[in-house]
């Protein structure tokens, strides 16, 4: 397992950063909800900072 912490991308409204490692990704929140649930996007909304735990194979479907 892996965590990923993510942020929204400042003036937008539904593009998510998030940081793989060393590298950063963004996409859009549908997206980040299909990949790891709607539960995902929980504390994103309410904190605008979120960590996710991810496996292998999310990791794999972001790039």
């Amino acid at each position: 397992m892996q965590e990923l912490a993510c942020t929204w991308v400042p003036g937008t409204l539904d593009i998510v950063r998030l940081k793989v490692g060393t590298s950063t990704i963004e996409l859009t929140s549908t997206r980040l909800a299909r990949i790891f649930g709607p539960q995902a996007l929980n504390d994103l909304y309410l904190k605008g900072r979120a960590v996710v735990k991810a496996d292998a194979r999310q990791v794999a479907m972001l790039a």
